[in-house]
């Protein structure tokens, strides 16, 4: 019954059967006509015999009539003895009884005509089924080549009943799956396109700074002492800030590949933003600002540490370099029934609405960063960071007003 699901098969069974039926009354209307025809060759045969009989003996007629009407027997062995003197009987030949060799002829050849045509008929039936099927395959072999030079358009079809239908929606699926692969792939290609240009671009300073004060160093005998330490003071701070380079945009990069692995865990909200301040006190603290820790203790929500600690910092750090010397940056938080939020408020130079928008995008810089060590990819990567855990953040400023940035960290998730 499954191949009946074909529209192919069905439509090929259907054309055979109308095929079948009509041969078949073809050949109906052919045997009645043969019937026909030697019914009214035995008529005239009769007649003829009559006519010859009853011209010769008048006195014969009603019993000569009666013979050929009613189909009278009765002197058939005397008849059959007469006529087997001239070798006509029974057992003749068709073809050699004058009465029958025409119609027997016509039969012949309508029955010859009949099976060839019917023979052809089928044959062109069976010829049409097959290139119609043929030329799905042919079809989607066509299509399989497409998708090996890279052309990923989808065959119609799929929606059909059958073995063809199924094929058709199978290979679409497979087309799908393969351009979706083959875009992740061309994505990733451009991300690390991208990963590597933007590690170059950041490295080329440090590296070129690096390699003007070896220059200097490597002529030392005529450097004075306190010019070669100094310089030697630069390699290091070049190589540090290298250093400190390298690893946040490798951060960068694993998380703009997805390649990070939160690892969620119920932990103390006070206890993870103390661990991202406890780097910047100094800088905070060298610059006179104000740190104000502000919140209920025992907060407790999932999250992972180290990267909730490290976009912290890194919205802190952004804090400490927009702030005058002397101002103030406090971080709160609270709790509800569905998220922790944390805030990291400023009174600094704040950010401007047409800039406001972008603050969150790889390698924006504001205009007025001045700072050596931001390259503009703080913020990222605090912010995915944050989203990469099902959080949000945002972002609240006005120019001369401050800064405010809100962190929510959700208690639960829905899968």
């Amino acid at each position: 019954m499954r191949i009946l699901k074909s529209n192919e098969v069905r439509k090929s069974l259907i054309l055979l059967m109308f095929i079948l039926l009509l041969f078949a009354g073809a050949l109906f209307w052919f045997l009645n006509y043969f019937i026909e025809t030697m019914n009214n060759a035995q008529i005239k045969q009769n007649t003829s015999l009559a006519g010859s009989i009853v011209k010769k003996y008048p006195e014969s007629e009603e019993d000569v009539v009666r013979i050929i009407i009613s189909g009278d027997n009765k002197d058939y062995d005397y008849g059959k003895e007469i006529l087997n003197r001239y070798s006509y009987n029974e057992w003749q030949a068709a073809y050699k009884n004058t009465l029958m060799n025409e119609s027997y002829n016509k039969l012949l050849y309508g029955f010859i005509m009949i099976i060839i045509l019917l023979l052809a008929s089928v044959i062109a039936v069976m010829m049409y089924s097959y290139n119609k099927i043929f030329k799905r395959v042919r079809m989607v072999a066509s299509q399989a080549e497409g998708l090996v030079e890279g052309s990923f358009g989808a065959m119609e079809g799929e929606n059909e009943d059958g073995d063809f239908g199924v094929l058709v929606y199978q290979f679409n699926t497979m087309a799908n799956r393969m351009t979706e692969t083959l875009e992740a792939l061309q994505r990733e290609k451009l991300f690390l396109k991208r990963v590597i240009t933007d590690i170059s671009h950041q490295l080329k300073t440090p590296l070129a700074s690096l390699i003007m004060f070896n220059e200097i160093l490597s002529d030392h005998e005529k450097l004075p002492k306190e010019d070669a330490v100094r310089f030697v003071k630069e390699s290091k701070n070049q190589l540090e800030r290298m250093e400190w380079l390298v690893k946040n945009l490798l951060k960068m990069a694993k998380l703009e590949g997805k390649m990070v692995t939160f690892e969620k865990k119920e932990s103390l909200i006070e206890k993870t933003i103390s661990k991202s301040i406890e780097g910047l006190k100094t800088m905070a603290e060298a610059k006179g600002i104000n740190v104000v820790l502000e919140g209920p203790s025992g907060v407790i929500v999932s999250h992972d540490v180290n990267w909730t600690a490290e976009a912290i910092s890194n919205l802190f750090k952004n804090s400490i370099e927009h702030v005058k010397p002397g101002g103030n940056v406090k971080i709160s938080w609270e709790e509800n029934n569905v998220f922790v939020e944390i805030k990291i408020e400023d009174d600094g130079e704040g950010i401007s609405k047409s800039e406001l928008p972008r603050i969150f995008d790889r390698f924006h810089k504001g205009p007025n960063s001045n700072s050596p060590t931001n390259i503009g990819i703080g913020l990222f990567i605090a912010k995915n960071a944050i989203e990469g855990q099902g959080g949000n953040i945002y972002a609240y400023s006005e120019e001369e007003k401050g800064s405010r940035f809100v962190i929510r960290i959700m208690k639960m998730t829905w899968e």
